[in-house]
């Protein structure tokens, strides 16, 4: 049975580290043999620094997948949708790999963040080194909790990893999308509570969903429904950010179904019949956006080991 990586399905952490990188020519044989020990050493420092739940993973973008893993790739890996909206500019990066770290020590971060860089210092450039933090009792910079109807339980592996049914190679791994929103919190603080609850459709002291008489179409919480009473299934791992004039969240997205990525931001965007531009988005810009796959430990394993050639039922 595949094994997941361990950040994709983790419960949420006081601080996340993110390193986006570029790899550099013809680095691709031994960076397969690299990225598999990535795992392992996420693995050793949890179980030593046990109190600081550390979790992490590594993915590949959709534009690189094919210089590291050319025998085979998922199905629905595709760029970040560029959709056609005036509402929504994205400007996505190129950046080969996502590796994400959280914890509930930033010492602990820091350890595994150098322990990764040294490992693979040779081999690759940082484009981005990103630092996001649990905010309250987990609420973004607007003053609302993050993604109230996040799955939970089980439900967080059924809405993340792709099954042996759907792929036996890609079983255990994960669509994910990653996207910085910077927040316009100047003009965000100058609307009333009745005005920001409007925007998002919850109740910001309890993220109660607002009644339906005063519920608008073009709330945040209608806007990511794919209908009246169902979330699509995607798990949210959002952490906000913030350096020196610029805040917001670092938006970090998993789903085993990659059309699920696209058809959230097609119903943001009122690109469908009968739906709404998402009023929230008037207070965020999209800098930075990528597409990526999170395979399984057992993935990473077979192909730094030159097995994937091998029948399913050996590897996995």
């Amino acid at each position: 049975m595949a094994r997941e990586q361990l950040g994709i399905c983790a419960e949420a952490n006081l601080h996340g580290s993110y390193l986006l990188c570029n790899v550099l020519d013809g680095q691709e044989a031994i960076l397969r043999q690299k990225l598999a020990r990535i795992p392992h050493i996420m693995q050793r420092l949890a179980e030593h620094f046990s109190e600081a739940m550390l979790s992490g993973l590594v993915a590949v973008s959709s534009h690189y997948w094919d210089n590291l893993y050319p025998w085979q790739r998922p199905v629905g890996l595709q760029a970040f949708p560029v959709l056609p909206s005036e509402h929504l500019a994205v400007s996505c990066t190129m950046a080969d790999l996502l590796i994400q770290i959280r914890s509930d020590r930033l010492d602990v971060n820091y350890i595994a963040l150098q322990q990764i860089q040294q490992l693979l210092m040779a081999n690759v450039e940082v484009v981005e080194q990103l630092s996001g933090f649990r905010y309250l009792d987990g609420r973004q910079l607007t003053g609302f909790i993050d993604a109230p109807q996040n799955p939970r339980g089980l439900k967080r592996r059924q809405a993340a990893l792709v099954t042996a049914d759907e792929s036996a190679v890609f079983a255990g791994g994960s669509y994910v999308h990653f996207y910085r929103a910077s927040l316009d919190l100047k003009h965000w603080q100058q609307l009333t509570l009745q005005q920001q609850e409007d925007i998002h459709g919850y109740v910001k002291l309890d993220a109660k969903p607002l009644s339906m008489a005063r519920l608008q179409p073009n709330s945040h919480l209608l806007c990511c429904q794919l209908n009246e009473q169902q979330q699509l299934p995607i798990l949210q791992q959002n952490m906000p950010f913030a350096h020196n004039s610029n805040q917001g969240c670092l938006h970090l997205s998993f789903s085993q179904q990659p059309e699920h990525f696209v058809r959230q931001w097609c119903y943001r965007l009122g690109l469908n019949e009968g739906r709404y531009y998402d009023s929230l988005l008037d207070y965020y810009r999209i800098d930075l956006a990528a597409a990526y796959f999170a395979p399984s430990v057992s993935f990473l394993e077979a192909a730094a080991h030159g097995s994937l050639n091998a029948t399913a039922s050996d590897v996995y």
